[in-house]
C-alpha cells in the first residue's frame, strides 16, 4: 500500500464520508496537519482533545460507562478545524440533548503519555439536580443507569477502587483536574 501524506491545513476537507479528519498539533498546540483520527491514535501524535463534566447543583459529576470503567461525562476529539469549546458544545447537544448550556474550562493539560499525547481541554457544565437524577435512572441512558457522584465519592473511588475509573479519570481525579477553582 502506497504511503499517504497528511493532508494540509489549507486543503479542502473531503464531502464524502470517510474516515473522521483531526488536527495533528506539534509541542506548542499549533495545527500541523489533517489526519485521520485512527491515525493520529494509532501513531501517538499529538493533538486536542475535549472532557467534559457534568455537575448538577449539589456539585455531584454525572459519569458514564466507558469500555474501561466509568469516565468522564462526554469525551471527543474535536473535528478538523472546530475550536475545543465548539466540541465541548457539541458533545452537550450530541450526548445530553442539553444545547442551551455554557460549558466552562477548567483545566487544559499538556499533552503527554498519560493524556494519550492530546492536549486536554476539561470543560464542566451545572444542570438542575433534578435533571441529574433523571439522567442516572435506569433506563434513560443506560440500562443500569449511570453514576452520580460527589467529589469525595470520586476521590474514595480513585483510592479504594481505582479499576472502576477509566485511567483518564482516575488520572484526572488524582492529579486534581477537576477541581473547581471557582464557584458558580
Amino acid at each position: 500500500m502506497p504511503l499517504r501524506s497528511p493532508l494540509p491545513l489549507s486543503a479542502e476537507l473531503p464531502q464524502s464520508p470517510g474516515p473522521a479528519l483531526r488536527e495533528v498539533v506539534d509541542e506548542a498546540d499549533r495545527p500541523l496537519c489533517l489526519l485521520a483520527e485512527a491515525a493520529i491514535l494509532r501513531q501517538g501524535l499529538r493533538h486536542r482533545a475535549v472532557a467534559l463534566i457534568l455537575r448538577d447543583n449539589a456539585g455531584r459529576a454525572l459519569l458514564r460507562t466507558g469500555t474501561d470503567g466509568w469516565d468522564f461525562s462526554s469525551r471527543a476529539l474535536p473535528h478538523a478545524l472546530e475550536a475545543v469549546e465548539d466540541c465541548c458544545r457539541r458533545l452537550l447537544a450530541a450526548d445530553w440533548k442539553l444545547e442551551s448550556l455554557a460549558p466552562r474550562r477548567l483545566r487544559r493539560v499538556a499533552a503527554s503519555p498519560e493524556t494519550g499525547m492530546a492536549f486536554l481541554n476539561i470543560f464542566t457544565a451545572r444542570i438542575p439536580t433534578a435533571t441529574a437524577r433523571e439522567l442516572a435512572r435506569p433506563g434513560v441512558l443506560a440500562p443500569e443507569g449511570i453514576p452520580l457522584v460527589d467529589a469525595e465519592e470520586l476521590a474514595g473511588l480513585a483510592e479504594q477502587e481505582p479499576p472502576l475509573l477509566s485511567p483518564l479519570l482516575l488520572r484526572a481525579v488524582r492529579m486534581g483536574w477537576l477541581v473547581e477553582e471557582e464557584t458558580y
